[in-house]
């Protein structure tokens, strides 16, 4: 990845573009006259950071993908930036792998990762769940459990749902929910009838001129889909499986057509960094703040290292978006390091 910070300003058009390994536009134009135009000065309503793909593990139960030194170092990074964010906003793939793992080794990995919070952060934080948080086979909760698959985490972390909604400083954020069971690695990802009926019904409830903010695990919409190594199980053409993006777009864009004031989604899930401009909408794909499980960039993308985001909202329904490095060198204590040389960035 280029040296230089990553930056997306929906209020600047003028500013150049960023294009070194993130693919990323400045975003927020609606004519080429409006670019030469100095954007109206709005005042900043707050400032949280936006963690994607934590994948904390370690000890004995996932020694390669081990955390103990570099979620904090993160952490630490966050708290000592400049006009603090006020919360983080973590979008799932919390832990290193529940999907694969066992329930003793799942539960395992959540105390190291509470452990870590516990001990390190003084923000809030609000959670959505990843695919690898949650496991479909193991019945968690006993029978009849109202989120099967998902209460483990759910329990983990004090959530009583698994998608919600929440107001903050003027915008309404709205947390999604949308791994779900089948598909040929075991999950897709939609929102199902009952989460799309009450996402209609919280869009509908929400004043018209309140600016809103959707987080979500995979993207809703996003260009680093096409980069990954899935696509190439299907060597006759160009297919997107359906455990990548959302296999709803259609439908969830349909109803942001109706909904104007819905003016920025946040994802992880890719380890990728991109941002798309699509009928007003933005959708921001935010990186890994493990890179590759704690390894090294990802092997087909090196550009992407690890990092957060850093996201300023206006009273406006503006914002702007930062990608951070925080200096993380090396793999904790991941005894196989030496096979992924690293270097900061």
């Amino acid at each position: 990845m280029n040296k230089e910070k990553l930056n997306l300003h929906r209020r600047k058009f003028t500013q150049k573009l960023i294009a070194a390994g993130s693919g990323l536009l400045a975003s927020g134009f609606t004519s080429c006259a409006q670019a030469t135009e100095e954007p109206v000065k709005t005042k900043r309503a707050f400032r949280f950071a936006h963690f994607g793909d934590t994948h904390v593990g370690g000890g004995s139960t996932m020694p390669l993908c081990a955390s103990p030194e570099g979620l904090p170092k993160a952490i630490k990074h966050v708290q000592a930036i400049k006009d603090t964010p006020e919360f983080i906003l973590h979008t799932g793939d919390i832990i290193t792998d529940a999907f694969w793992a066992t329930e003793e080794i799942s539960k395992s990995q959540w105390e190291i990762y509470r452990g870590i919070m516990q001990e390190h952060c003084n923000l809030p934080v609000h959670y959505t769940l990843g695919n690898h948080d949650v496991n479909f086979d193991w019945g968690y909760g006993g029978e009849g459990a109202l989120f099967p698959g998902k209460a483990l985490a759910m329990e983990q972390l004090g959530m009583i749902s698994p998608y919600y909604s929440f107001d903050h400083g003027g915008w309404h954020f709205i947390v999604l929910d949308d791994t779900q069971p089948g598909g040929w690695v075991g999950f897709q990802i939609y929102l199902d009838d009952a989460q799309f009926a009450w996402l209609e019904k919280d869009l509908q409830e929400t004043d018209p001129i309140t600016p809103i903010l959707i987080a979500s695990h995979a993207p809703i919409l996003s260009a680093a889909c096409f980069f990954e190594p899935l696509g190439k199980k299907h060597p006759d053409g160009l297919v997107i499986d359906n455990s990548c993006v959302h296999q709803d777009i259609v439908k969830i864009h349909d109803l942001f057509r109706k909904h104007r004031n819905v003016k920025l989604c946040l994802s992880g899930h890719y380890h990728q960094i991109d941002h798309i401009q699509y009928l007003g909408v933005h959708h921001i794909c935010g990186g890994a703040v493990c890179a590759n499980y704690w390894k090294a960039p990802l092997p087909y993308r090196p550009e992407f290292e690890a990092g957060y985001g850093v996201v300023d909202l206006f009273s406006d329904g503006s914002f702007e978006y930062r990608f951070n490095d925080y200096g993380l060198v090396g793999y904790m204590d991941n005894p196989d390091r030496k096979h992924y040389p690293w270097g900061k960035i």
